[in-house]
């Protein structure tokens, strides 16, 4: 990813974010790291509506496109979404099931 402010002029910034660390809380993952080659560190913060938003982007026709046209990236990241997703269905649900036994429990 390549980052750009008003501030560097014409200089942008890589930013690694397969070097970023990942951190969890109640309501965020925050990605950390740092660019070289000035320095700097960064947070992003990313909420439920954001990843629910970053998701419908990737969905877009045109995302697919761009993907398609460069050989190498759209099968690849198919497939690791194939991958994950019957294990990232089970935790879904298992976790709204429980709150739902938990949220019958208070009641």
């Amino acid at each position: 990813m390549i980052v750009w402010s008003r501030g560097l002029g014409k200089q942008r910034l890589p930013l690694i974010l397969a070097d970023a660390t990942l951190e969890t809380s109640a309501h965020t993952l925050t990605l950390k790291g740092n660019i070289e080659p000035v320095c700097w560190d960064y947070a992003i913060r990313l909420g439920p509506n954001d990843l629910r938003d970053f998701l419908a982007v990737m969905a877009r026709r045109d995302t697919l496109d761009f993907l398609a046209e460069r050989g190498g990236v759209l099968i690849p990241f198919v497939v690791g979404l194939l991958k994950v997703a019957p294990g990232l269905i089970v935790k879904l649900v298992a976790h709204q099931v429980s709150t739902a036994f938990r949220a019958r429990g208070k009641s």
